[in-house]
């Protein structure tokens, strides 16, 4: 499910960072994520049979235009590859001045072999 969300980074052509792990000279725009919760589901036989992955995408930038026309083609992408949405995402603020955010929750639900 990690390729995934690291495919889907890799087509946007964006720079990607953990969350708290930015460097100090920030690119203009970039994502960030972090990993909410990763619980076992579809208990049968006591045994679990799926694995649902909450992750929060967060996508930042000094370009207002940019900050939705980028986080809508996230979204699109996102979607394709099997993530639900919370919705069409969020602002956010941001701790660095003239910087903009915008965030979403993805859920991903991946049957066990």
């Amino acid at each position: 499910m990690w390729l995934k969300l690291v495919e889907t980074f890799k087509e946007m052509n964006l720079p990607k960072f953990r969350q708290g792990n930015c460097p100090a000279d920030l690119p203009e725009s970039f994502f960030t994520y972090w990993n909410l919760d990763t619980p076992e589901d579809g208990f049968y036989d006591d045994e679990s049979h799926r694995n649902i992955y909450f992750w929060v995408v967060y996508l930042y930038t000094t370009d207002e235009d940019f900050l939705y026309t980028k986080f809508e083609e996230f979204i699109e992408k996102a979607k394709e590859k099997g993530f639900k949405t919370d919705g069409r995402g969020k602002d956010i603020p941001s701790d660095v001045p003239n910087y903009l955010g915008r965030y979403i929750k993805l859920t991903y639900m991946e049957e066990k072999s």
